[in-house]
């Protein structure tokens, strides 16, 4: 099925608005879950994940292991480069990352763009990060290898949800199997 620009838009938004109640329950230690659209040359991605998949608790951060665990965490979250690499020949770049938790609030995260996302203050804390990237050749991009298992051993498994100008498909990650296609 071929769509247009218009038509690209509205199933993204479809899929991001409805697959939290088409995929896993709400919060779901070791589940996270991955967006990815595709329009011209943008590809768009959103992570929604437990924070226990990232830092291994979801408490707020009050000891200076646990302000370390959310600082190194950040970091990592925030070279997206290392941890999401799309098919190589479509030359894609990092345009921004964004990141939102409770638990950024609560520790000083140099340049990370922060702001009160879902959680409690003392359980089941999430962690919402949103990435664009460019490419400077989409019709050669067919893919993304995922890099999150190896970066955060938290995850057990990432639901995708993908919107391409080609159509829409899902997909489920494993620690073993972490390369999306269409």
């Amino acid at each position: 099925m071929k769509m247009n620009g218009v038509t690209l838009i509205i199933a993204a938004a479809m899929l991001f608005t409805f697959a939290p109640a088409m995929s896993h329950e709400a919060h779901v230690h070791g589940i996270g879950k991955l967006d990815v659209a595709v329009e011209g040359a943008n590809l768009s991605l959103h992570l929604d994940t437990p924070l226990a998949n990232l830092v291994g608790f979801e408490h707020t951060a009050k000891s200076d292991k646990d302000k370390n665990a959310i600082r190194k965490m950040a970091n990592t979250l925030r070279d997206a480069n290392a941890l999401f690499i799309p098919t190589a020949v479509a030359e894609c770049r990092l345009v921004s990352a964004k990141l939102k938790s409770s638990v950024l609030d609560q520790v000083s995260v140099k340049e990370a763009k922060t702001s009160s996302g879902k959680g409690h203050k003392n359980e089941h804390a999430d962690l919402d990060a949103d990435y664009e990237f460019n490419c400077v050749h989409p019709e050669h991009l067919n893919g993304i290898e995922v890099r999150l298992f190896s970066a955060f051993k938290g995850f057990q498994q990432i639901d995708v949800q993908i919107v391409t100008p080609k159509g829409q498909s899902a997909e489920k990650l494993l620690p073993t199997s972490s390369r999306i296609s269409w």
